[in-house]
């Protein structure tokens, strides 16, 4: 992909969270081809905005480590309050993350898990899915990824310095909208253990920018994606492990 071809797309992915005037696709040219196409875009958006990268999602594609960038305007402490507007596709996920207390430098061996959980911290967090593509469901996985894999806001809750005398894959969650639970499930991470995920990317970043002190990765949700409505107040709980919620007004 051309430097240009890059330059066209973050233009346009930029103008869309500026203005809030959702695109249909991108043009063909500026249309990434493959994952680290779509990591490229993603990255110089971040950096056209001039925002800082406060983490990452991460999930997997073709068998490839996928992430997506978390922008510092982006990440919220719970209580939270973001406008519907700004997150209009409004979809929930509630998740465990993990906010790392010390560096994870680049070098050249990969971090094994006692590394990892040293250093990092739990969370409960709920995401906003978003998108600057107007039709979310009926655009490319890839396009997505490009917009820093769909994310709106990130809220982070409830922070457990013990974490590890928790059993985090059998953790039951509830999902309340509105005082009314509407999701209840126990132990449904897509990879069982939420750690597992954030391994994988951090011994991918190692290669790269490596991972910095206050940093933090989230790892899937374990709510599935119900979709909100303007107006709604949202609040995800681990059970005896914590809360996280937002306020979406319309």
């Amino acid at each position: 992909m051309r430097q240009q071809d890059i330059d066209t797309a973050v233009g346009l992915l930029t103008a869309a969270r500026r203005t809030r005037t959702w695109l249909d696709a991108l043009p063909p040219g500026a249309q990434p081809a493959d994952l680290a196409e779509a990591h490229a875009i993603q990255d110089a958006t971040a950096a056209a905005l001039g925002d800082r990268v406060a983490g990452w999602k991460v999930s997997n594609y073709q068998g490839q480590v996928m992430r997506g960038v978390i922008l510092g305007s982006c990440l919220l402490d719970s209580p939270a309050r973001t406008p519907a507007a700004q997150v209009p596709l409004l979809g929930l996920e509630g998740e465990i993350g993990f906010r790392f207390d010390r560096d994870l430098p680049a070098r050249d061996r990969d971090y094994g898990r006692d590394e990892i959980v040293a250093a990092a911290t739990a969370f409960v967090g709920i995401e906003i899915v978003a998108s600057r593509f107007r039709d979310y469901l009926g655009t490319p996985m890839l396009h997505r990824t490009a917009d820093c894999m769909s994310n709106g806001v990130y809220v982070v809750g409830t922070q457990r310095p013990d974490w590890r005398d928790h059993a985090l894959d059998k953790l039951e969650v509830t999902m309340a909208v509105n005082g009314e639970v509407t999701v209840r499930k126990r132990g449904e991470h897509p990879t069982g253990d939420p750690l597992l995920p954030a391994i994988v990317l951090i011994n991918e970043l190692r290669k790269s920018t490596g991972v910095r002190a206050g940093q933090i990765i989230t790892t899937g949700t374990c709510t599935g994606m119900p979709f909100g409505k303007p107006g709604d107040h949202v609040t995800v709980t681990f059970t005896d492990f914590g809360t996280a919620e937002i306020d979406l007004p319309a």
